[in-house]
């Protein structure tokens, strides 16, 4: 029996539509596993993410998590090794705001615990969206253990370094500080920054003596209590290797939070406030005159005379009635005399003199906090006179004891450093005067101490030489006669000048026993003695009791 071609018709349909199926049926499960691996593609993102988050915070906010701080800083220590800056680990207290339950039950648990924080500080604080955000910084193991004891959630602690420096203000200035990263903002911790933060470094020495910076600040702050001064700067220098043994600056502060004080306590007196020293500078000019041969020992001078020069008639305070050489004039602080005696000397001469004693530049010590001098643009024979006798000129205390020194140590000037001398710091010099000039003007200056104005300098037995220096600061159309600046640069052993001591007070006043007097010789003078008396023993220099001999000028000099 044959087929039609009709009788064929239902089956081909028949194939065509399972065909149809079969299609539709593939067709849906190739998106079945395209939507399972965009589905899986997207979850594994998701996890990613959330593993980003946790490990590593949010980005997108720019508020990472803190991470560990594993820098290291060497220690600063004084020249015996006496710990001055050294780094511990200390604990930072930080919240995750997001993981905070109840900002007002964490903050007043906060303060219960840590009264120094404000709570409404730290109500804001732990309300913000970011990722977190400081509490405290600088927690001891005691502090962040009675944080820890609270058990709120979204606190966490990050242990840090923290400089720290364990004899607080003293040496405050010489040391400084760095900021909460350890970088050097002031003091040693800046000018050594590169040295202190480098890998397994060993401890810096600096030339400070720890017990002399002791005396020395005592003796200071004694004499700021009891003369009123606005402030005090004193220094103690070796002459011979230009080291530094001690640096003071009153008042001071406390590195180990020198936010919590006023910026002018941070200002260095000693390095960075220039002063009209006055008669301070008078052994410079009998250096240069004895150098240049201008004038004898023995050549006397008409200081009982009114003496004019231009317009201004140069005084003296306690005026002589007879003629004074140049010992007496040292002695008794003549202006007079030390005028006469820089005019023969010349402006130019002067100015070369001044230059080589480091009084035209600031001090080229290791320290960013150093002053230039403030310097008369015009030099004309009036400034060469009054420069004679500290006035027209402004110098830093450190640079007018570093130019004593060079003047004391056989006429060789000596960089001070604030590094302890050895084989890597090496002495160098150049010559101002000769060692005969030298000489002499140590003579002169322990007649100052034994028969002048600077007597209450004296300690008996370690042969003190000195100068007394009493300026009136600058004032509009002139200078304010009420308003003081007293300095005594002493020096001593008399045989072998070694230290240099240099006291400063700013507008100090009478007191109890000065008979109403407010100048050098009755309160910067006294604290200078004093100061040797304490540091001699220290430094090793010997105390020798001699019997009354005769000075050089043909007086009587007491031991």
């Amino acid at each position: 029996m044959s087929l039609t071609p009709q009788d064929s018709f239902p089956q081909a349909r028949t194939m065509t539509v399972a065909d149809d199926e079969f299609v539709s049926v593939s067709e849906g499960r190739i998106r079945i596993r395209i939507g399972a691996f965009i589905f899986m593609f997207v979850l594994l993102l998701v996890v990613v993410r959330l593993a980003e988050v946790s490990l590593f915070g949010d980005k997108r906010d720019g508020n990472l998590l803190p991470q560990e701080i594993t820098t290291t800083r060497a220690d600063i220590t004084d020249r015996n090794g006496e710990v001055l800056a050294t780094t511990l680990k200390t604990y930072s207290l930080y919240a995750e705001p997001r993981r905070v339950w109840n900002v007002e039950e964490t903050a007043q648990k906060l303060v219960a615990v840590r009264p120094e924080l404000d709570i409404n500080v730290l109500r804001q604080r732990l309300s913000t969206e970011r990722s977190f955000v400081w509490i405290e910084r600088g927690l001891t193991p005691k502090e962040r253990q009675s944080v820890f004891a609270l058990g709120l959630p979204g606190l966490a602690f990050r242990q840090e370094p923290k400089r720290v420096y364990p004899r607080g203000n003293l040496a405050s200035h010489l040391v400084g500080f760095t900021d909460v990263d350890l970088n050097g903002s002031a003091g040693s911790e800046r000018a050594f920054n590169a040295v202190l933060s480098e890998e397994n470094a060993p401890a810096a020495a600096l030339s400070v003596d720890l017990r002399v910076q002791y005396a020395l600040a005592d003796e200071l702050q004694r004499g700021m209590e009891r003369f009123t001064a606005l402030s005090g700067a004193g220094v103690v220098l070796n002459l011979k290797t230009g080291e530094i043994m001690s640096m003071v600056s009153l008042p001071n502060f406390d590195p180990n939070d020198p936010g919590a004080t006023l910026p002018e306590t941070r200002f260095n007196h000693a390095s960075m406030s220039t002063y009209d020293l006055g008669s301070v500078f008078k052994p410079l000019t009998m250096a240069m005159a004895l150098e240049d041969k201008v004038s004898t020992l023995t050549e006397v001078y008409p200081v009982q005379k009114p003496f004019k020069v231009r317009h201004k008639f140069i005084r003296d305070d306690h005026p002589s009635d007879v003629p004074l050489a140049m010992p007496e004039i040292l002695a008794e602080s003549s202006n007079r005399g030390t005028a006469m005696l820089a005019l023969k000397i010349g402006g130019e001469q002067q100015r070369k003199y001044l230059k080589a004693l480091g009084l035209m530049d600031r001090v080229p010590f290791e320290l960013a906090e150093s002053a230039k001098p403030q310097i008369q643009d015009r030099w004309i024979d009036l400034t060469t006179v009054t420069v004679s006798y500290g006035h027209g000129i402004a110098v830093t205390p450190l640079s007018l004891a570093a130019a004593i020194g060079a003047t004391l140590n056989d006429g060789l000037y000596v960089t001070p450093t604030l590094m302890r001398r050895d084989a890597a710091h090496p002495v160098t010099t150049r010559r101002v005067f000769s060692p005969e000039t030298s000489k002499t003007t140590r003579d002169m200056m322990r007649y100052v101490v034994t028969h002048g104005t600077g007597k209450k300098a004296r300690v008996k037995g370690y042969g003190v030489m000195g100068k007394t220096g009493t300026a009136e600061k600058p004032a509009i159309g002139g200078y304010d006669q009420k308003r003081l600046v007293t300095s005594f640069v002493a020096a001593f052993p008399y045989e072998d000048p070694t230290y240099v001591v240099m006291i400063t007070y700013d507008e100090p006043k009478a007191a109890e026993g000065t008979y109403g007097w407010a100048t050098a010789g009755w309160n910067a003078a006294p604290t200078a003695g004093a100061v040797i008396e304490r540091i001699a023993p220290m430094l090793g220099v010997e105390r020798k009791i001699d019997p009354i001999a005769m000075s050089p000028f043909g007086s009587e000099v007491l031991p």
